[in-house]
């Protein structure tokens, strides 16, 4: 909206002279971000609802997506989407672009700033005169999200999420009677302003959780010493809301992040994190921070007097849902930081039903196969991955396989993440010494058939493991290594002889874990040139590549779950004898995945693809890149080879 063209409105309406508007003019040199309109209104030569009925009235106020569009904040095909979802769920349309993560709050009130060419500022570290309270009810500040920021030459300034009614401006100027000065604040500034003007607590009294939270354990309140903080029930509601978050969305970790304003609250979804829309009461937690980390502190029954030392616990609580109750577990590690102690929370739910590799999503071809090696009544099934691939619940989709009344099964663990009734579990507690192989030790004399370790990390646990593989029983176990037959080239590594791995290695897995398309928002696409030529794909393809647009069913993300992408090796005799001579992983890779039948990680991870279940951009970032590069010549010339397919 150029300057010149409100001036001369203004003129043609009698509303102010040209001297009047000379003067501001010489006035915005001095402060270029403030709009024309707002130092007239400062400067008293125009009142404010004459400039707002001269913008409305001539229709000059342009449209909020148009400013966004214009400042490069966002894309027509973005607006368009967030314009279907704030007419679906009757939100404003800044709430729907913040909700899919396309802009930042503080971009939508500068931005609607713009729009009504009032001035933004930022209420952020600014001290407020308690006094303010008075001009204002809190209930009417709360409805129209406003507050008092400050009183000066008989002027009150009020900050604003949205500007409000002409009618509702002049009620507020009748009972201050005084001029009221608009501008335009975060939403979420407003809040924590409210709270400290106020006193409220800003939390409804009917706020309802999705879960009913209650700790599984009886506390004794004055246990601790070192409790200083009031932990309100306003507090108790915020942490709550935080951790039935996380489980309703099925997020692995909860990472409470302090910042110099206050606490992000981000939430691992599907391995990735993400901000999640908590609506007001992202404000509030920012504004309790320091009480909300005293709370969990003492969930865990931690030292909440020390912030200068890391700090790792545990707690359990009850969730309730529809009549349903389980307990779930929650390990926490806390470490200080610049502006505060940052807080992770594992979450570890430990949900009823037994877990099947049908159910995690491998395809029915390497489910037969991993079956029938399972049939063999004695050997170790490694499998391997980095943190995070989906390894335990792979051991636990065999272990319920191989379950049955007729056997034995201990397993140790660290830690237990799911109860598989009929099966012996072991948590490892390195305090006081029940470390993996001393546990393995003492559950050979179980008289076990079959014995799960969760990971094989030095010499002698490896040592016991293959032992107790080589006289009779079944044991399964996790190695962190890049791929399937680099499990070896490790265990030689560590110093266990090659020869007792030839002799017990019956099945090696290696598995990453890829996000899942969302399937009420799939969409064809046209993947970038530089993209496919990474993968070998010539640009004269019949590929047809999907991904998701982004929905409220997957928090806008385009991904809804994760796909298990695997390399199965059932190594063969010849291939058990090969290992003998201590072979390096790219010679051993060579001849095991020489074989036609057999497929890479790389190879499994492009049958996602073609099968519309993944994109080429999430094997890009969890397939290792030199499977990549090895990849690229096979996967051209079977796209070329008429009729191919990686379909399993």
């Amino acid at each position: 909206m150029p300057e010149n063209r409100i001036g001369e409105l203004l003129i043609l309406n009698k509303l102010i002279t040209s001297e009047q508007f000379e003067q501001s003019l010489e006035m915005q040199q001095l402060n270029p971000e403030q709009p024309i309109g707002q130092i007239l209104c400062q400067m008293g030569f125009l009142k404010n609802k004459d400039l707002e009925y001269v913008l409305d009235h001539n229709n000059k106020r342009r449209k909020l997506g148009e400013i966004l569009v214009s400042l490069n904040l966002i894309n027509e095909e973005r607006l368009k989407n967030a314009l279907v979802l704030s007419q679906d769920e009757k939100i404003p349309i800044g709430r729907a672009l913040i909700r899919q993560h396309l802009l930042e709050e503080e971009q939508l009130a500068r931005a609607i700033a713009l729009q009504h060419d009032l001035k933004f500022v930022n209420l952020a570290g600014i001290r407020f005169d308690p006094e303010l309270s008075s001009f204002v009810s809190a209930t009417f500040a709360q409805r129209l999200r406003i507050v008092p920021i400050r009183c000066r030459d008989n002027c009150l300034t009020i900050a604003m999420a949205y500007p409000i009614q002409r009618d509702e401006l002049s009620q507020l100027e009748s009972w201050c009677k005084m001029p009221i000065i608009p501008v335009i604040a975060k939403e979420s500034d407003i809040i924590i302003t409210q709270q400290k003007i106020f006193k409220i607590s800003g939390l409804s009294e009917h706020a309802k959780l999705h879960f009913e939270l209650t700790e599984d354990q009886e506390r004794d309140g004055g246990k601790s010493k070192y409790v200083n903080d009031f932990i309100s029930a306003d507090v108790d509601y915020l942490t709550k809301r935080i951790i039935t978050t996380g489980i309703k969305d099925g997020t692995s970790d909860i990472h409470l992040e302090s910042t110099e304003n206050g606490m992000v609250v981000r939430y691992r979804l599907d391995g990735i994190l993400q901000a999640v829309d908590l609506g007001a009461d992202d404000a509030l937690i920012s504004a309790n921070a320091r009480q909300i980390v005293s709370k969990i502190k003492i969930l865990c029954d931690m030292d909440i007097a020390e912030r200068r030392r890391p700090q790792d616990s545990s707690f359990k609580m009850k969730v309730s849902k529809e009549g349903k109750v389980r307990s779930v577990d929650f390990r926490v590690s806390t470490v200080p930081t610049q502006f505060g102690e940052n807080v992770v929370i594992r979450i570890l739910d430990k949900r009823s039903g037994a877990i099947t590799l049908e159910g995690l999503g491998y395809f029915p071809a390497d489910v037969t196969t991993l079956y029938r090696a399972l049939d063999k009544p004695t050997g170790i099934f490694l499998v391997t991955g980095p943190t995070g691939s989906g390894k335990s619940s792979t051991l636990y989709a065999v272990l319920s396989h191989i379950n049955n009344p007729g056997v034995k099964t201990l397993t140790i663990e660290d830690p237990i993440e799911y109860s598989i009734e009929g099966i012996t579990q072991t948590e490892v507690n390195e305090i006081i010494g029940n470390s993996f192989a001393r546990l393995l030790r003492a559950f050979l004399r179980q008289d076990p058939d079959n014995i799960m370790v969760g990971e094989i990390r030095d010499l002698e646990t490896a040592t016991i493991s293959m032992r107790a593989a080589l006289t009779g029983h079944t044991v399964l176990s996790t190695l962190h290594t890049n791929d399937a037959t680099s499990a070896v080239t490790r265990l030689i590594d560590m110093g266990v002889e090659p020869s007792l791995i030839s002799a017990t290695l019956r099945c090696s897995l290696a598995q990453r874990l890829v996000r899942r398309i969302c399937c009420e928002c799939k969409v064809s696409y046209a993947p970038p040139e530089k993209l496919l030529g990474e993968f070998g794909i010539p640009a004269a393809h019949n590929m047809e590549f999907v991904q998701g647009k982004g929905c409220p069913a997957c928090h806008y993300t385009g991904f809804n779950g994760r796909l298990p992408i695997v390399e199965l090796w059932i190594p063969t005799r010849e291939e058990l004898l090969l290992l003998n001579r201590r072979p390096d992983n790219l010679s051993l890779r060579n001849a095991v995945f020489s074989v036609p039948d057999r497929l890479t990680m790389i190879d499994d991870g492009f049958r996602r693809v073609q099968a519309g279940e993944t994109t080429l951009e999430e094997l890009l970032r969890t397939v290792p890149y030199e499977q990549i590069e090895a990849g690229r010549g096979s996967i051209a010339r079977k796209l070329a080879a008429p009729g191919a397919s990686w379909q399993g």
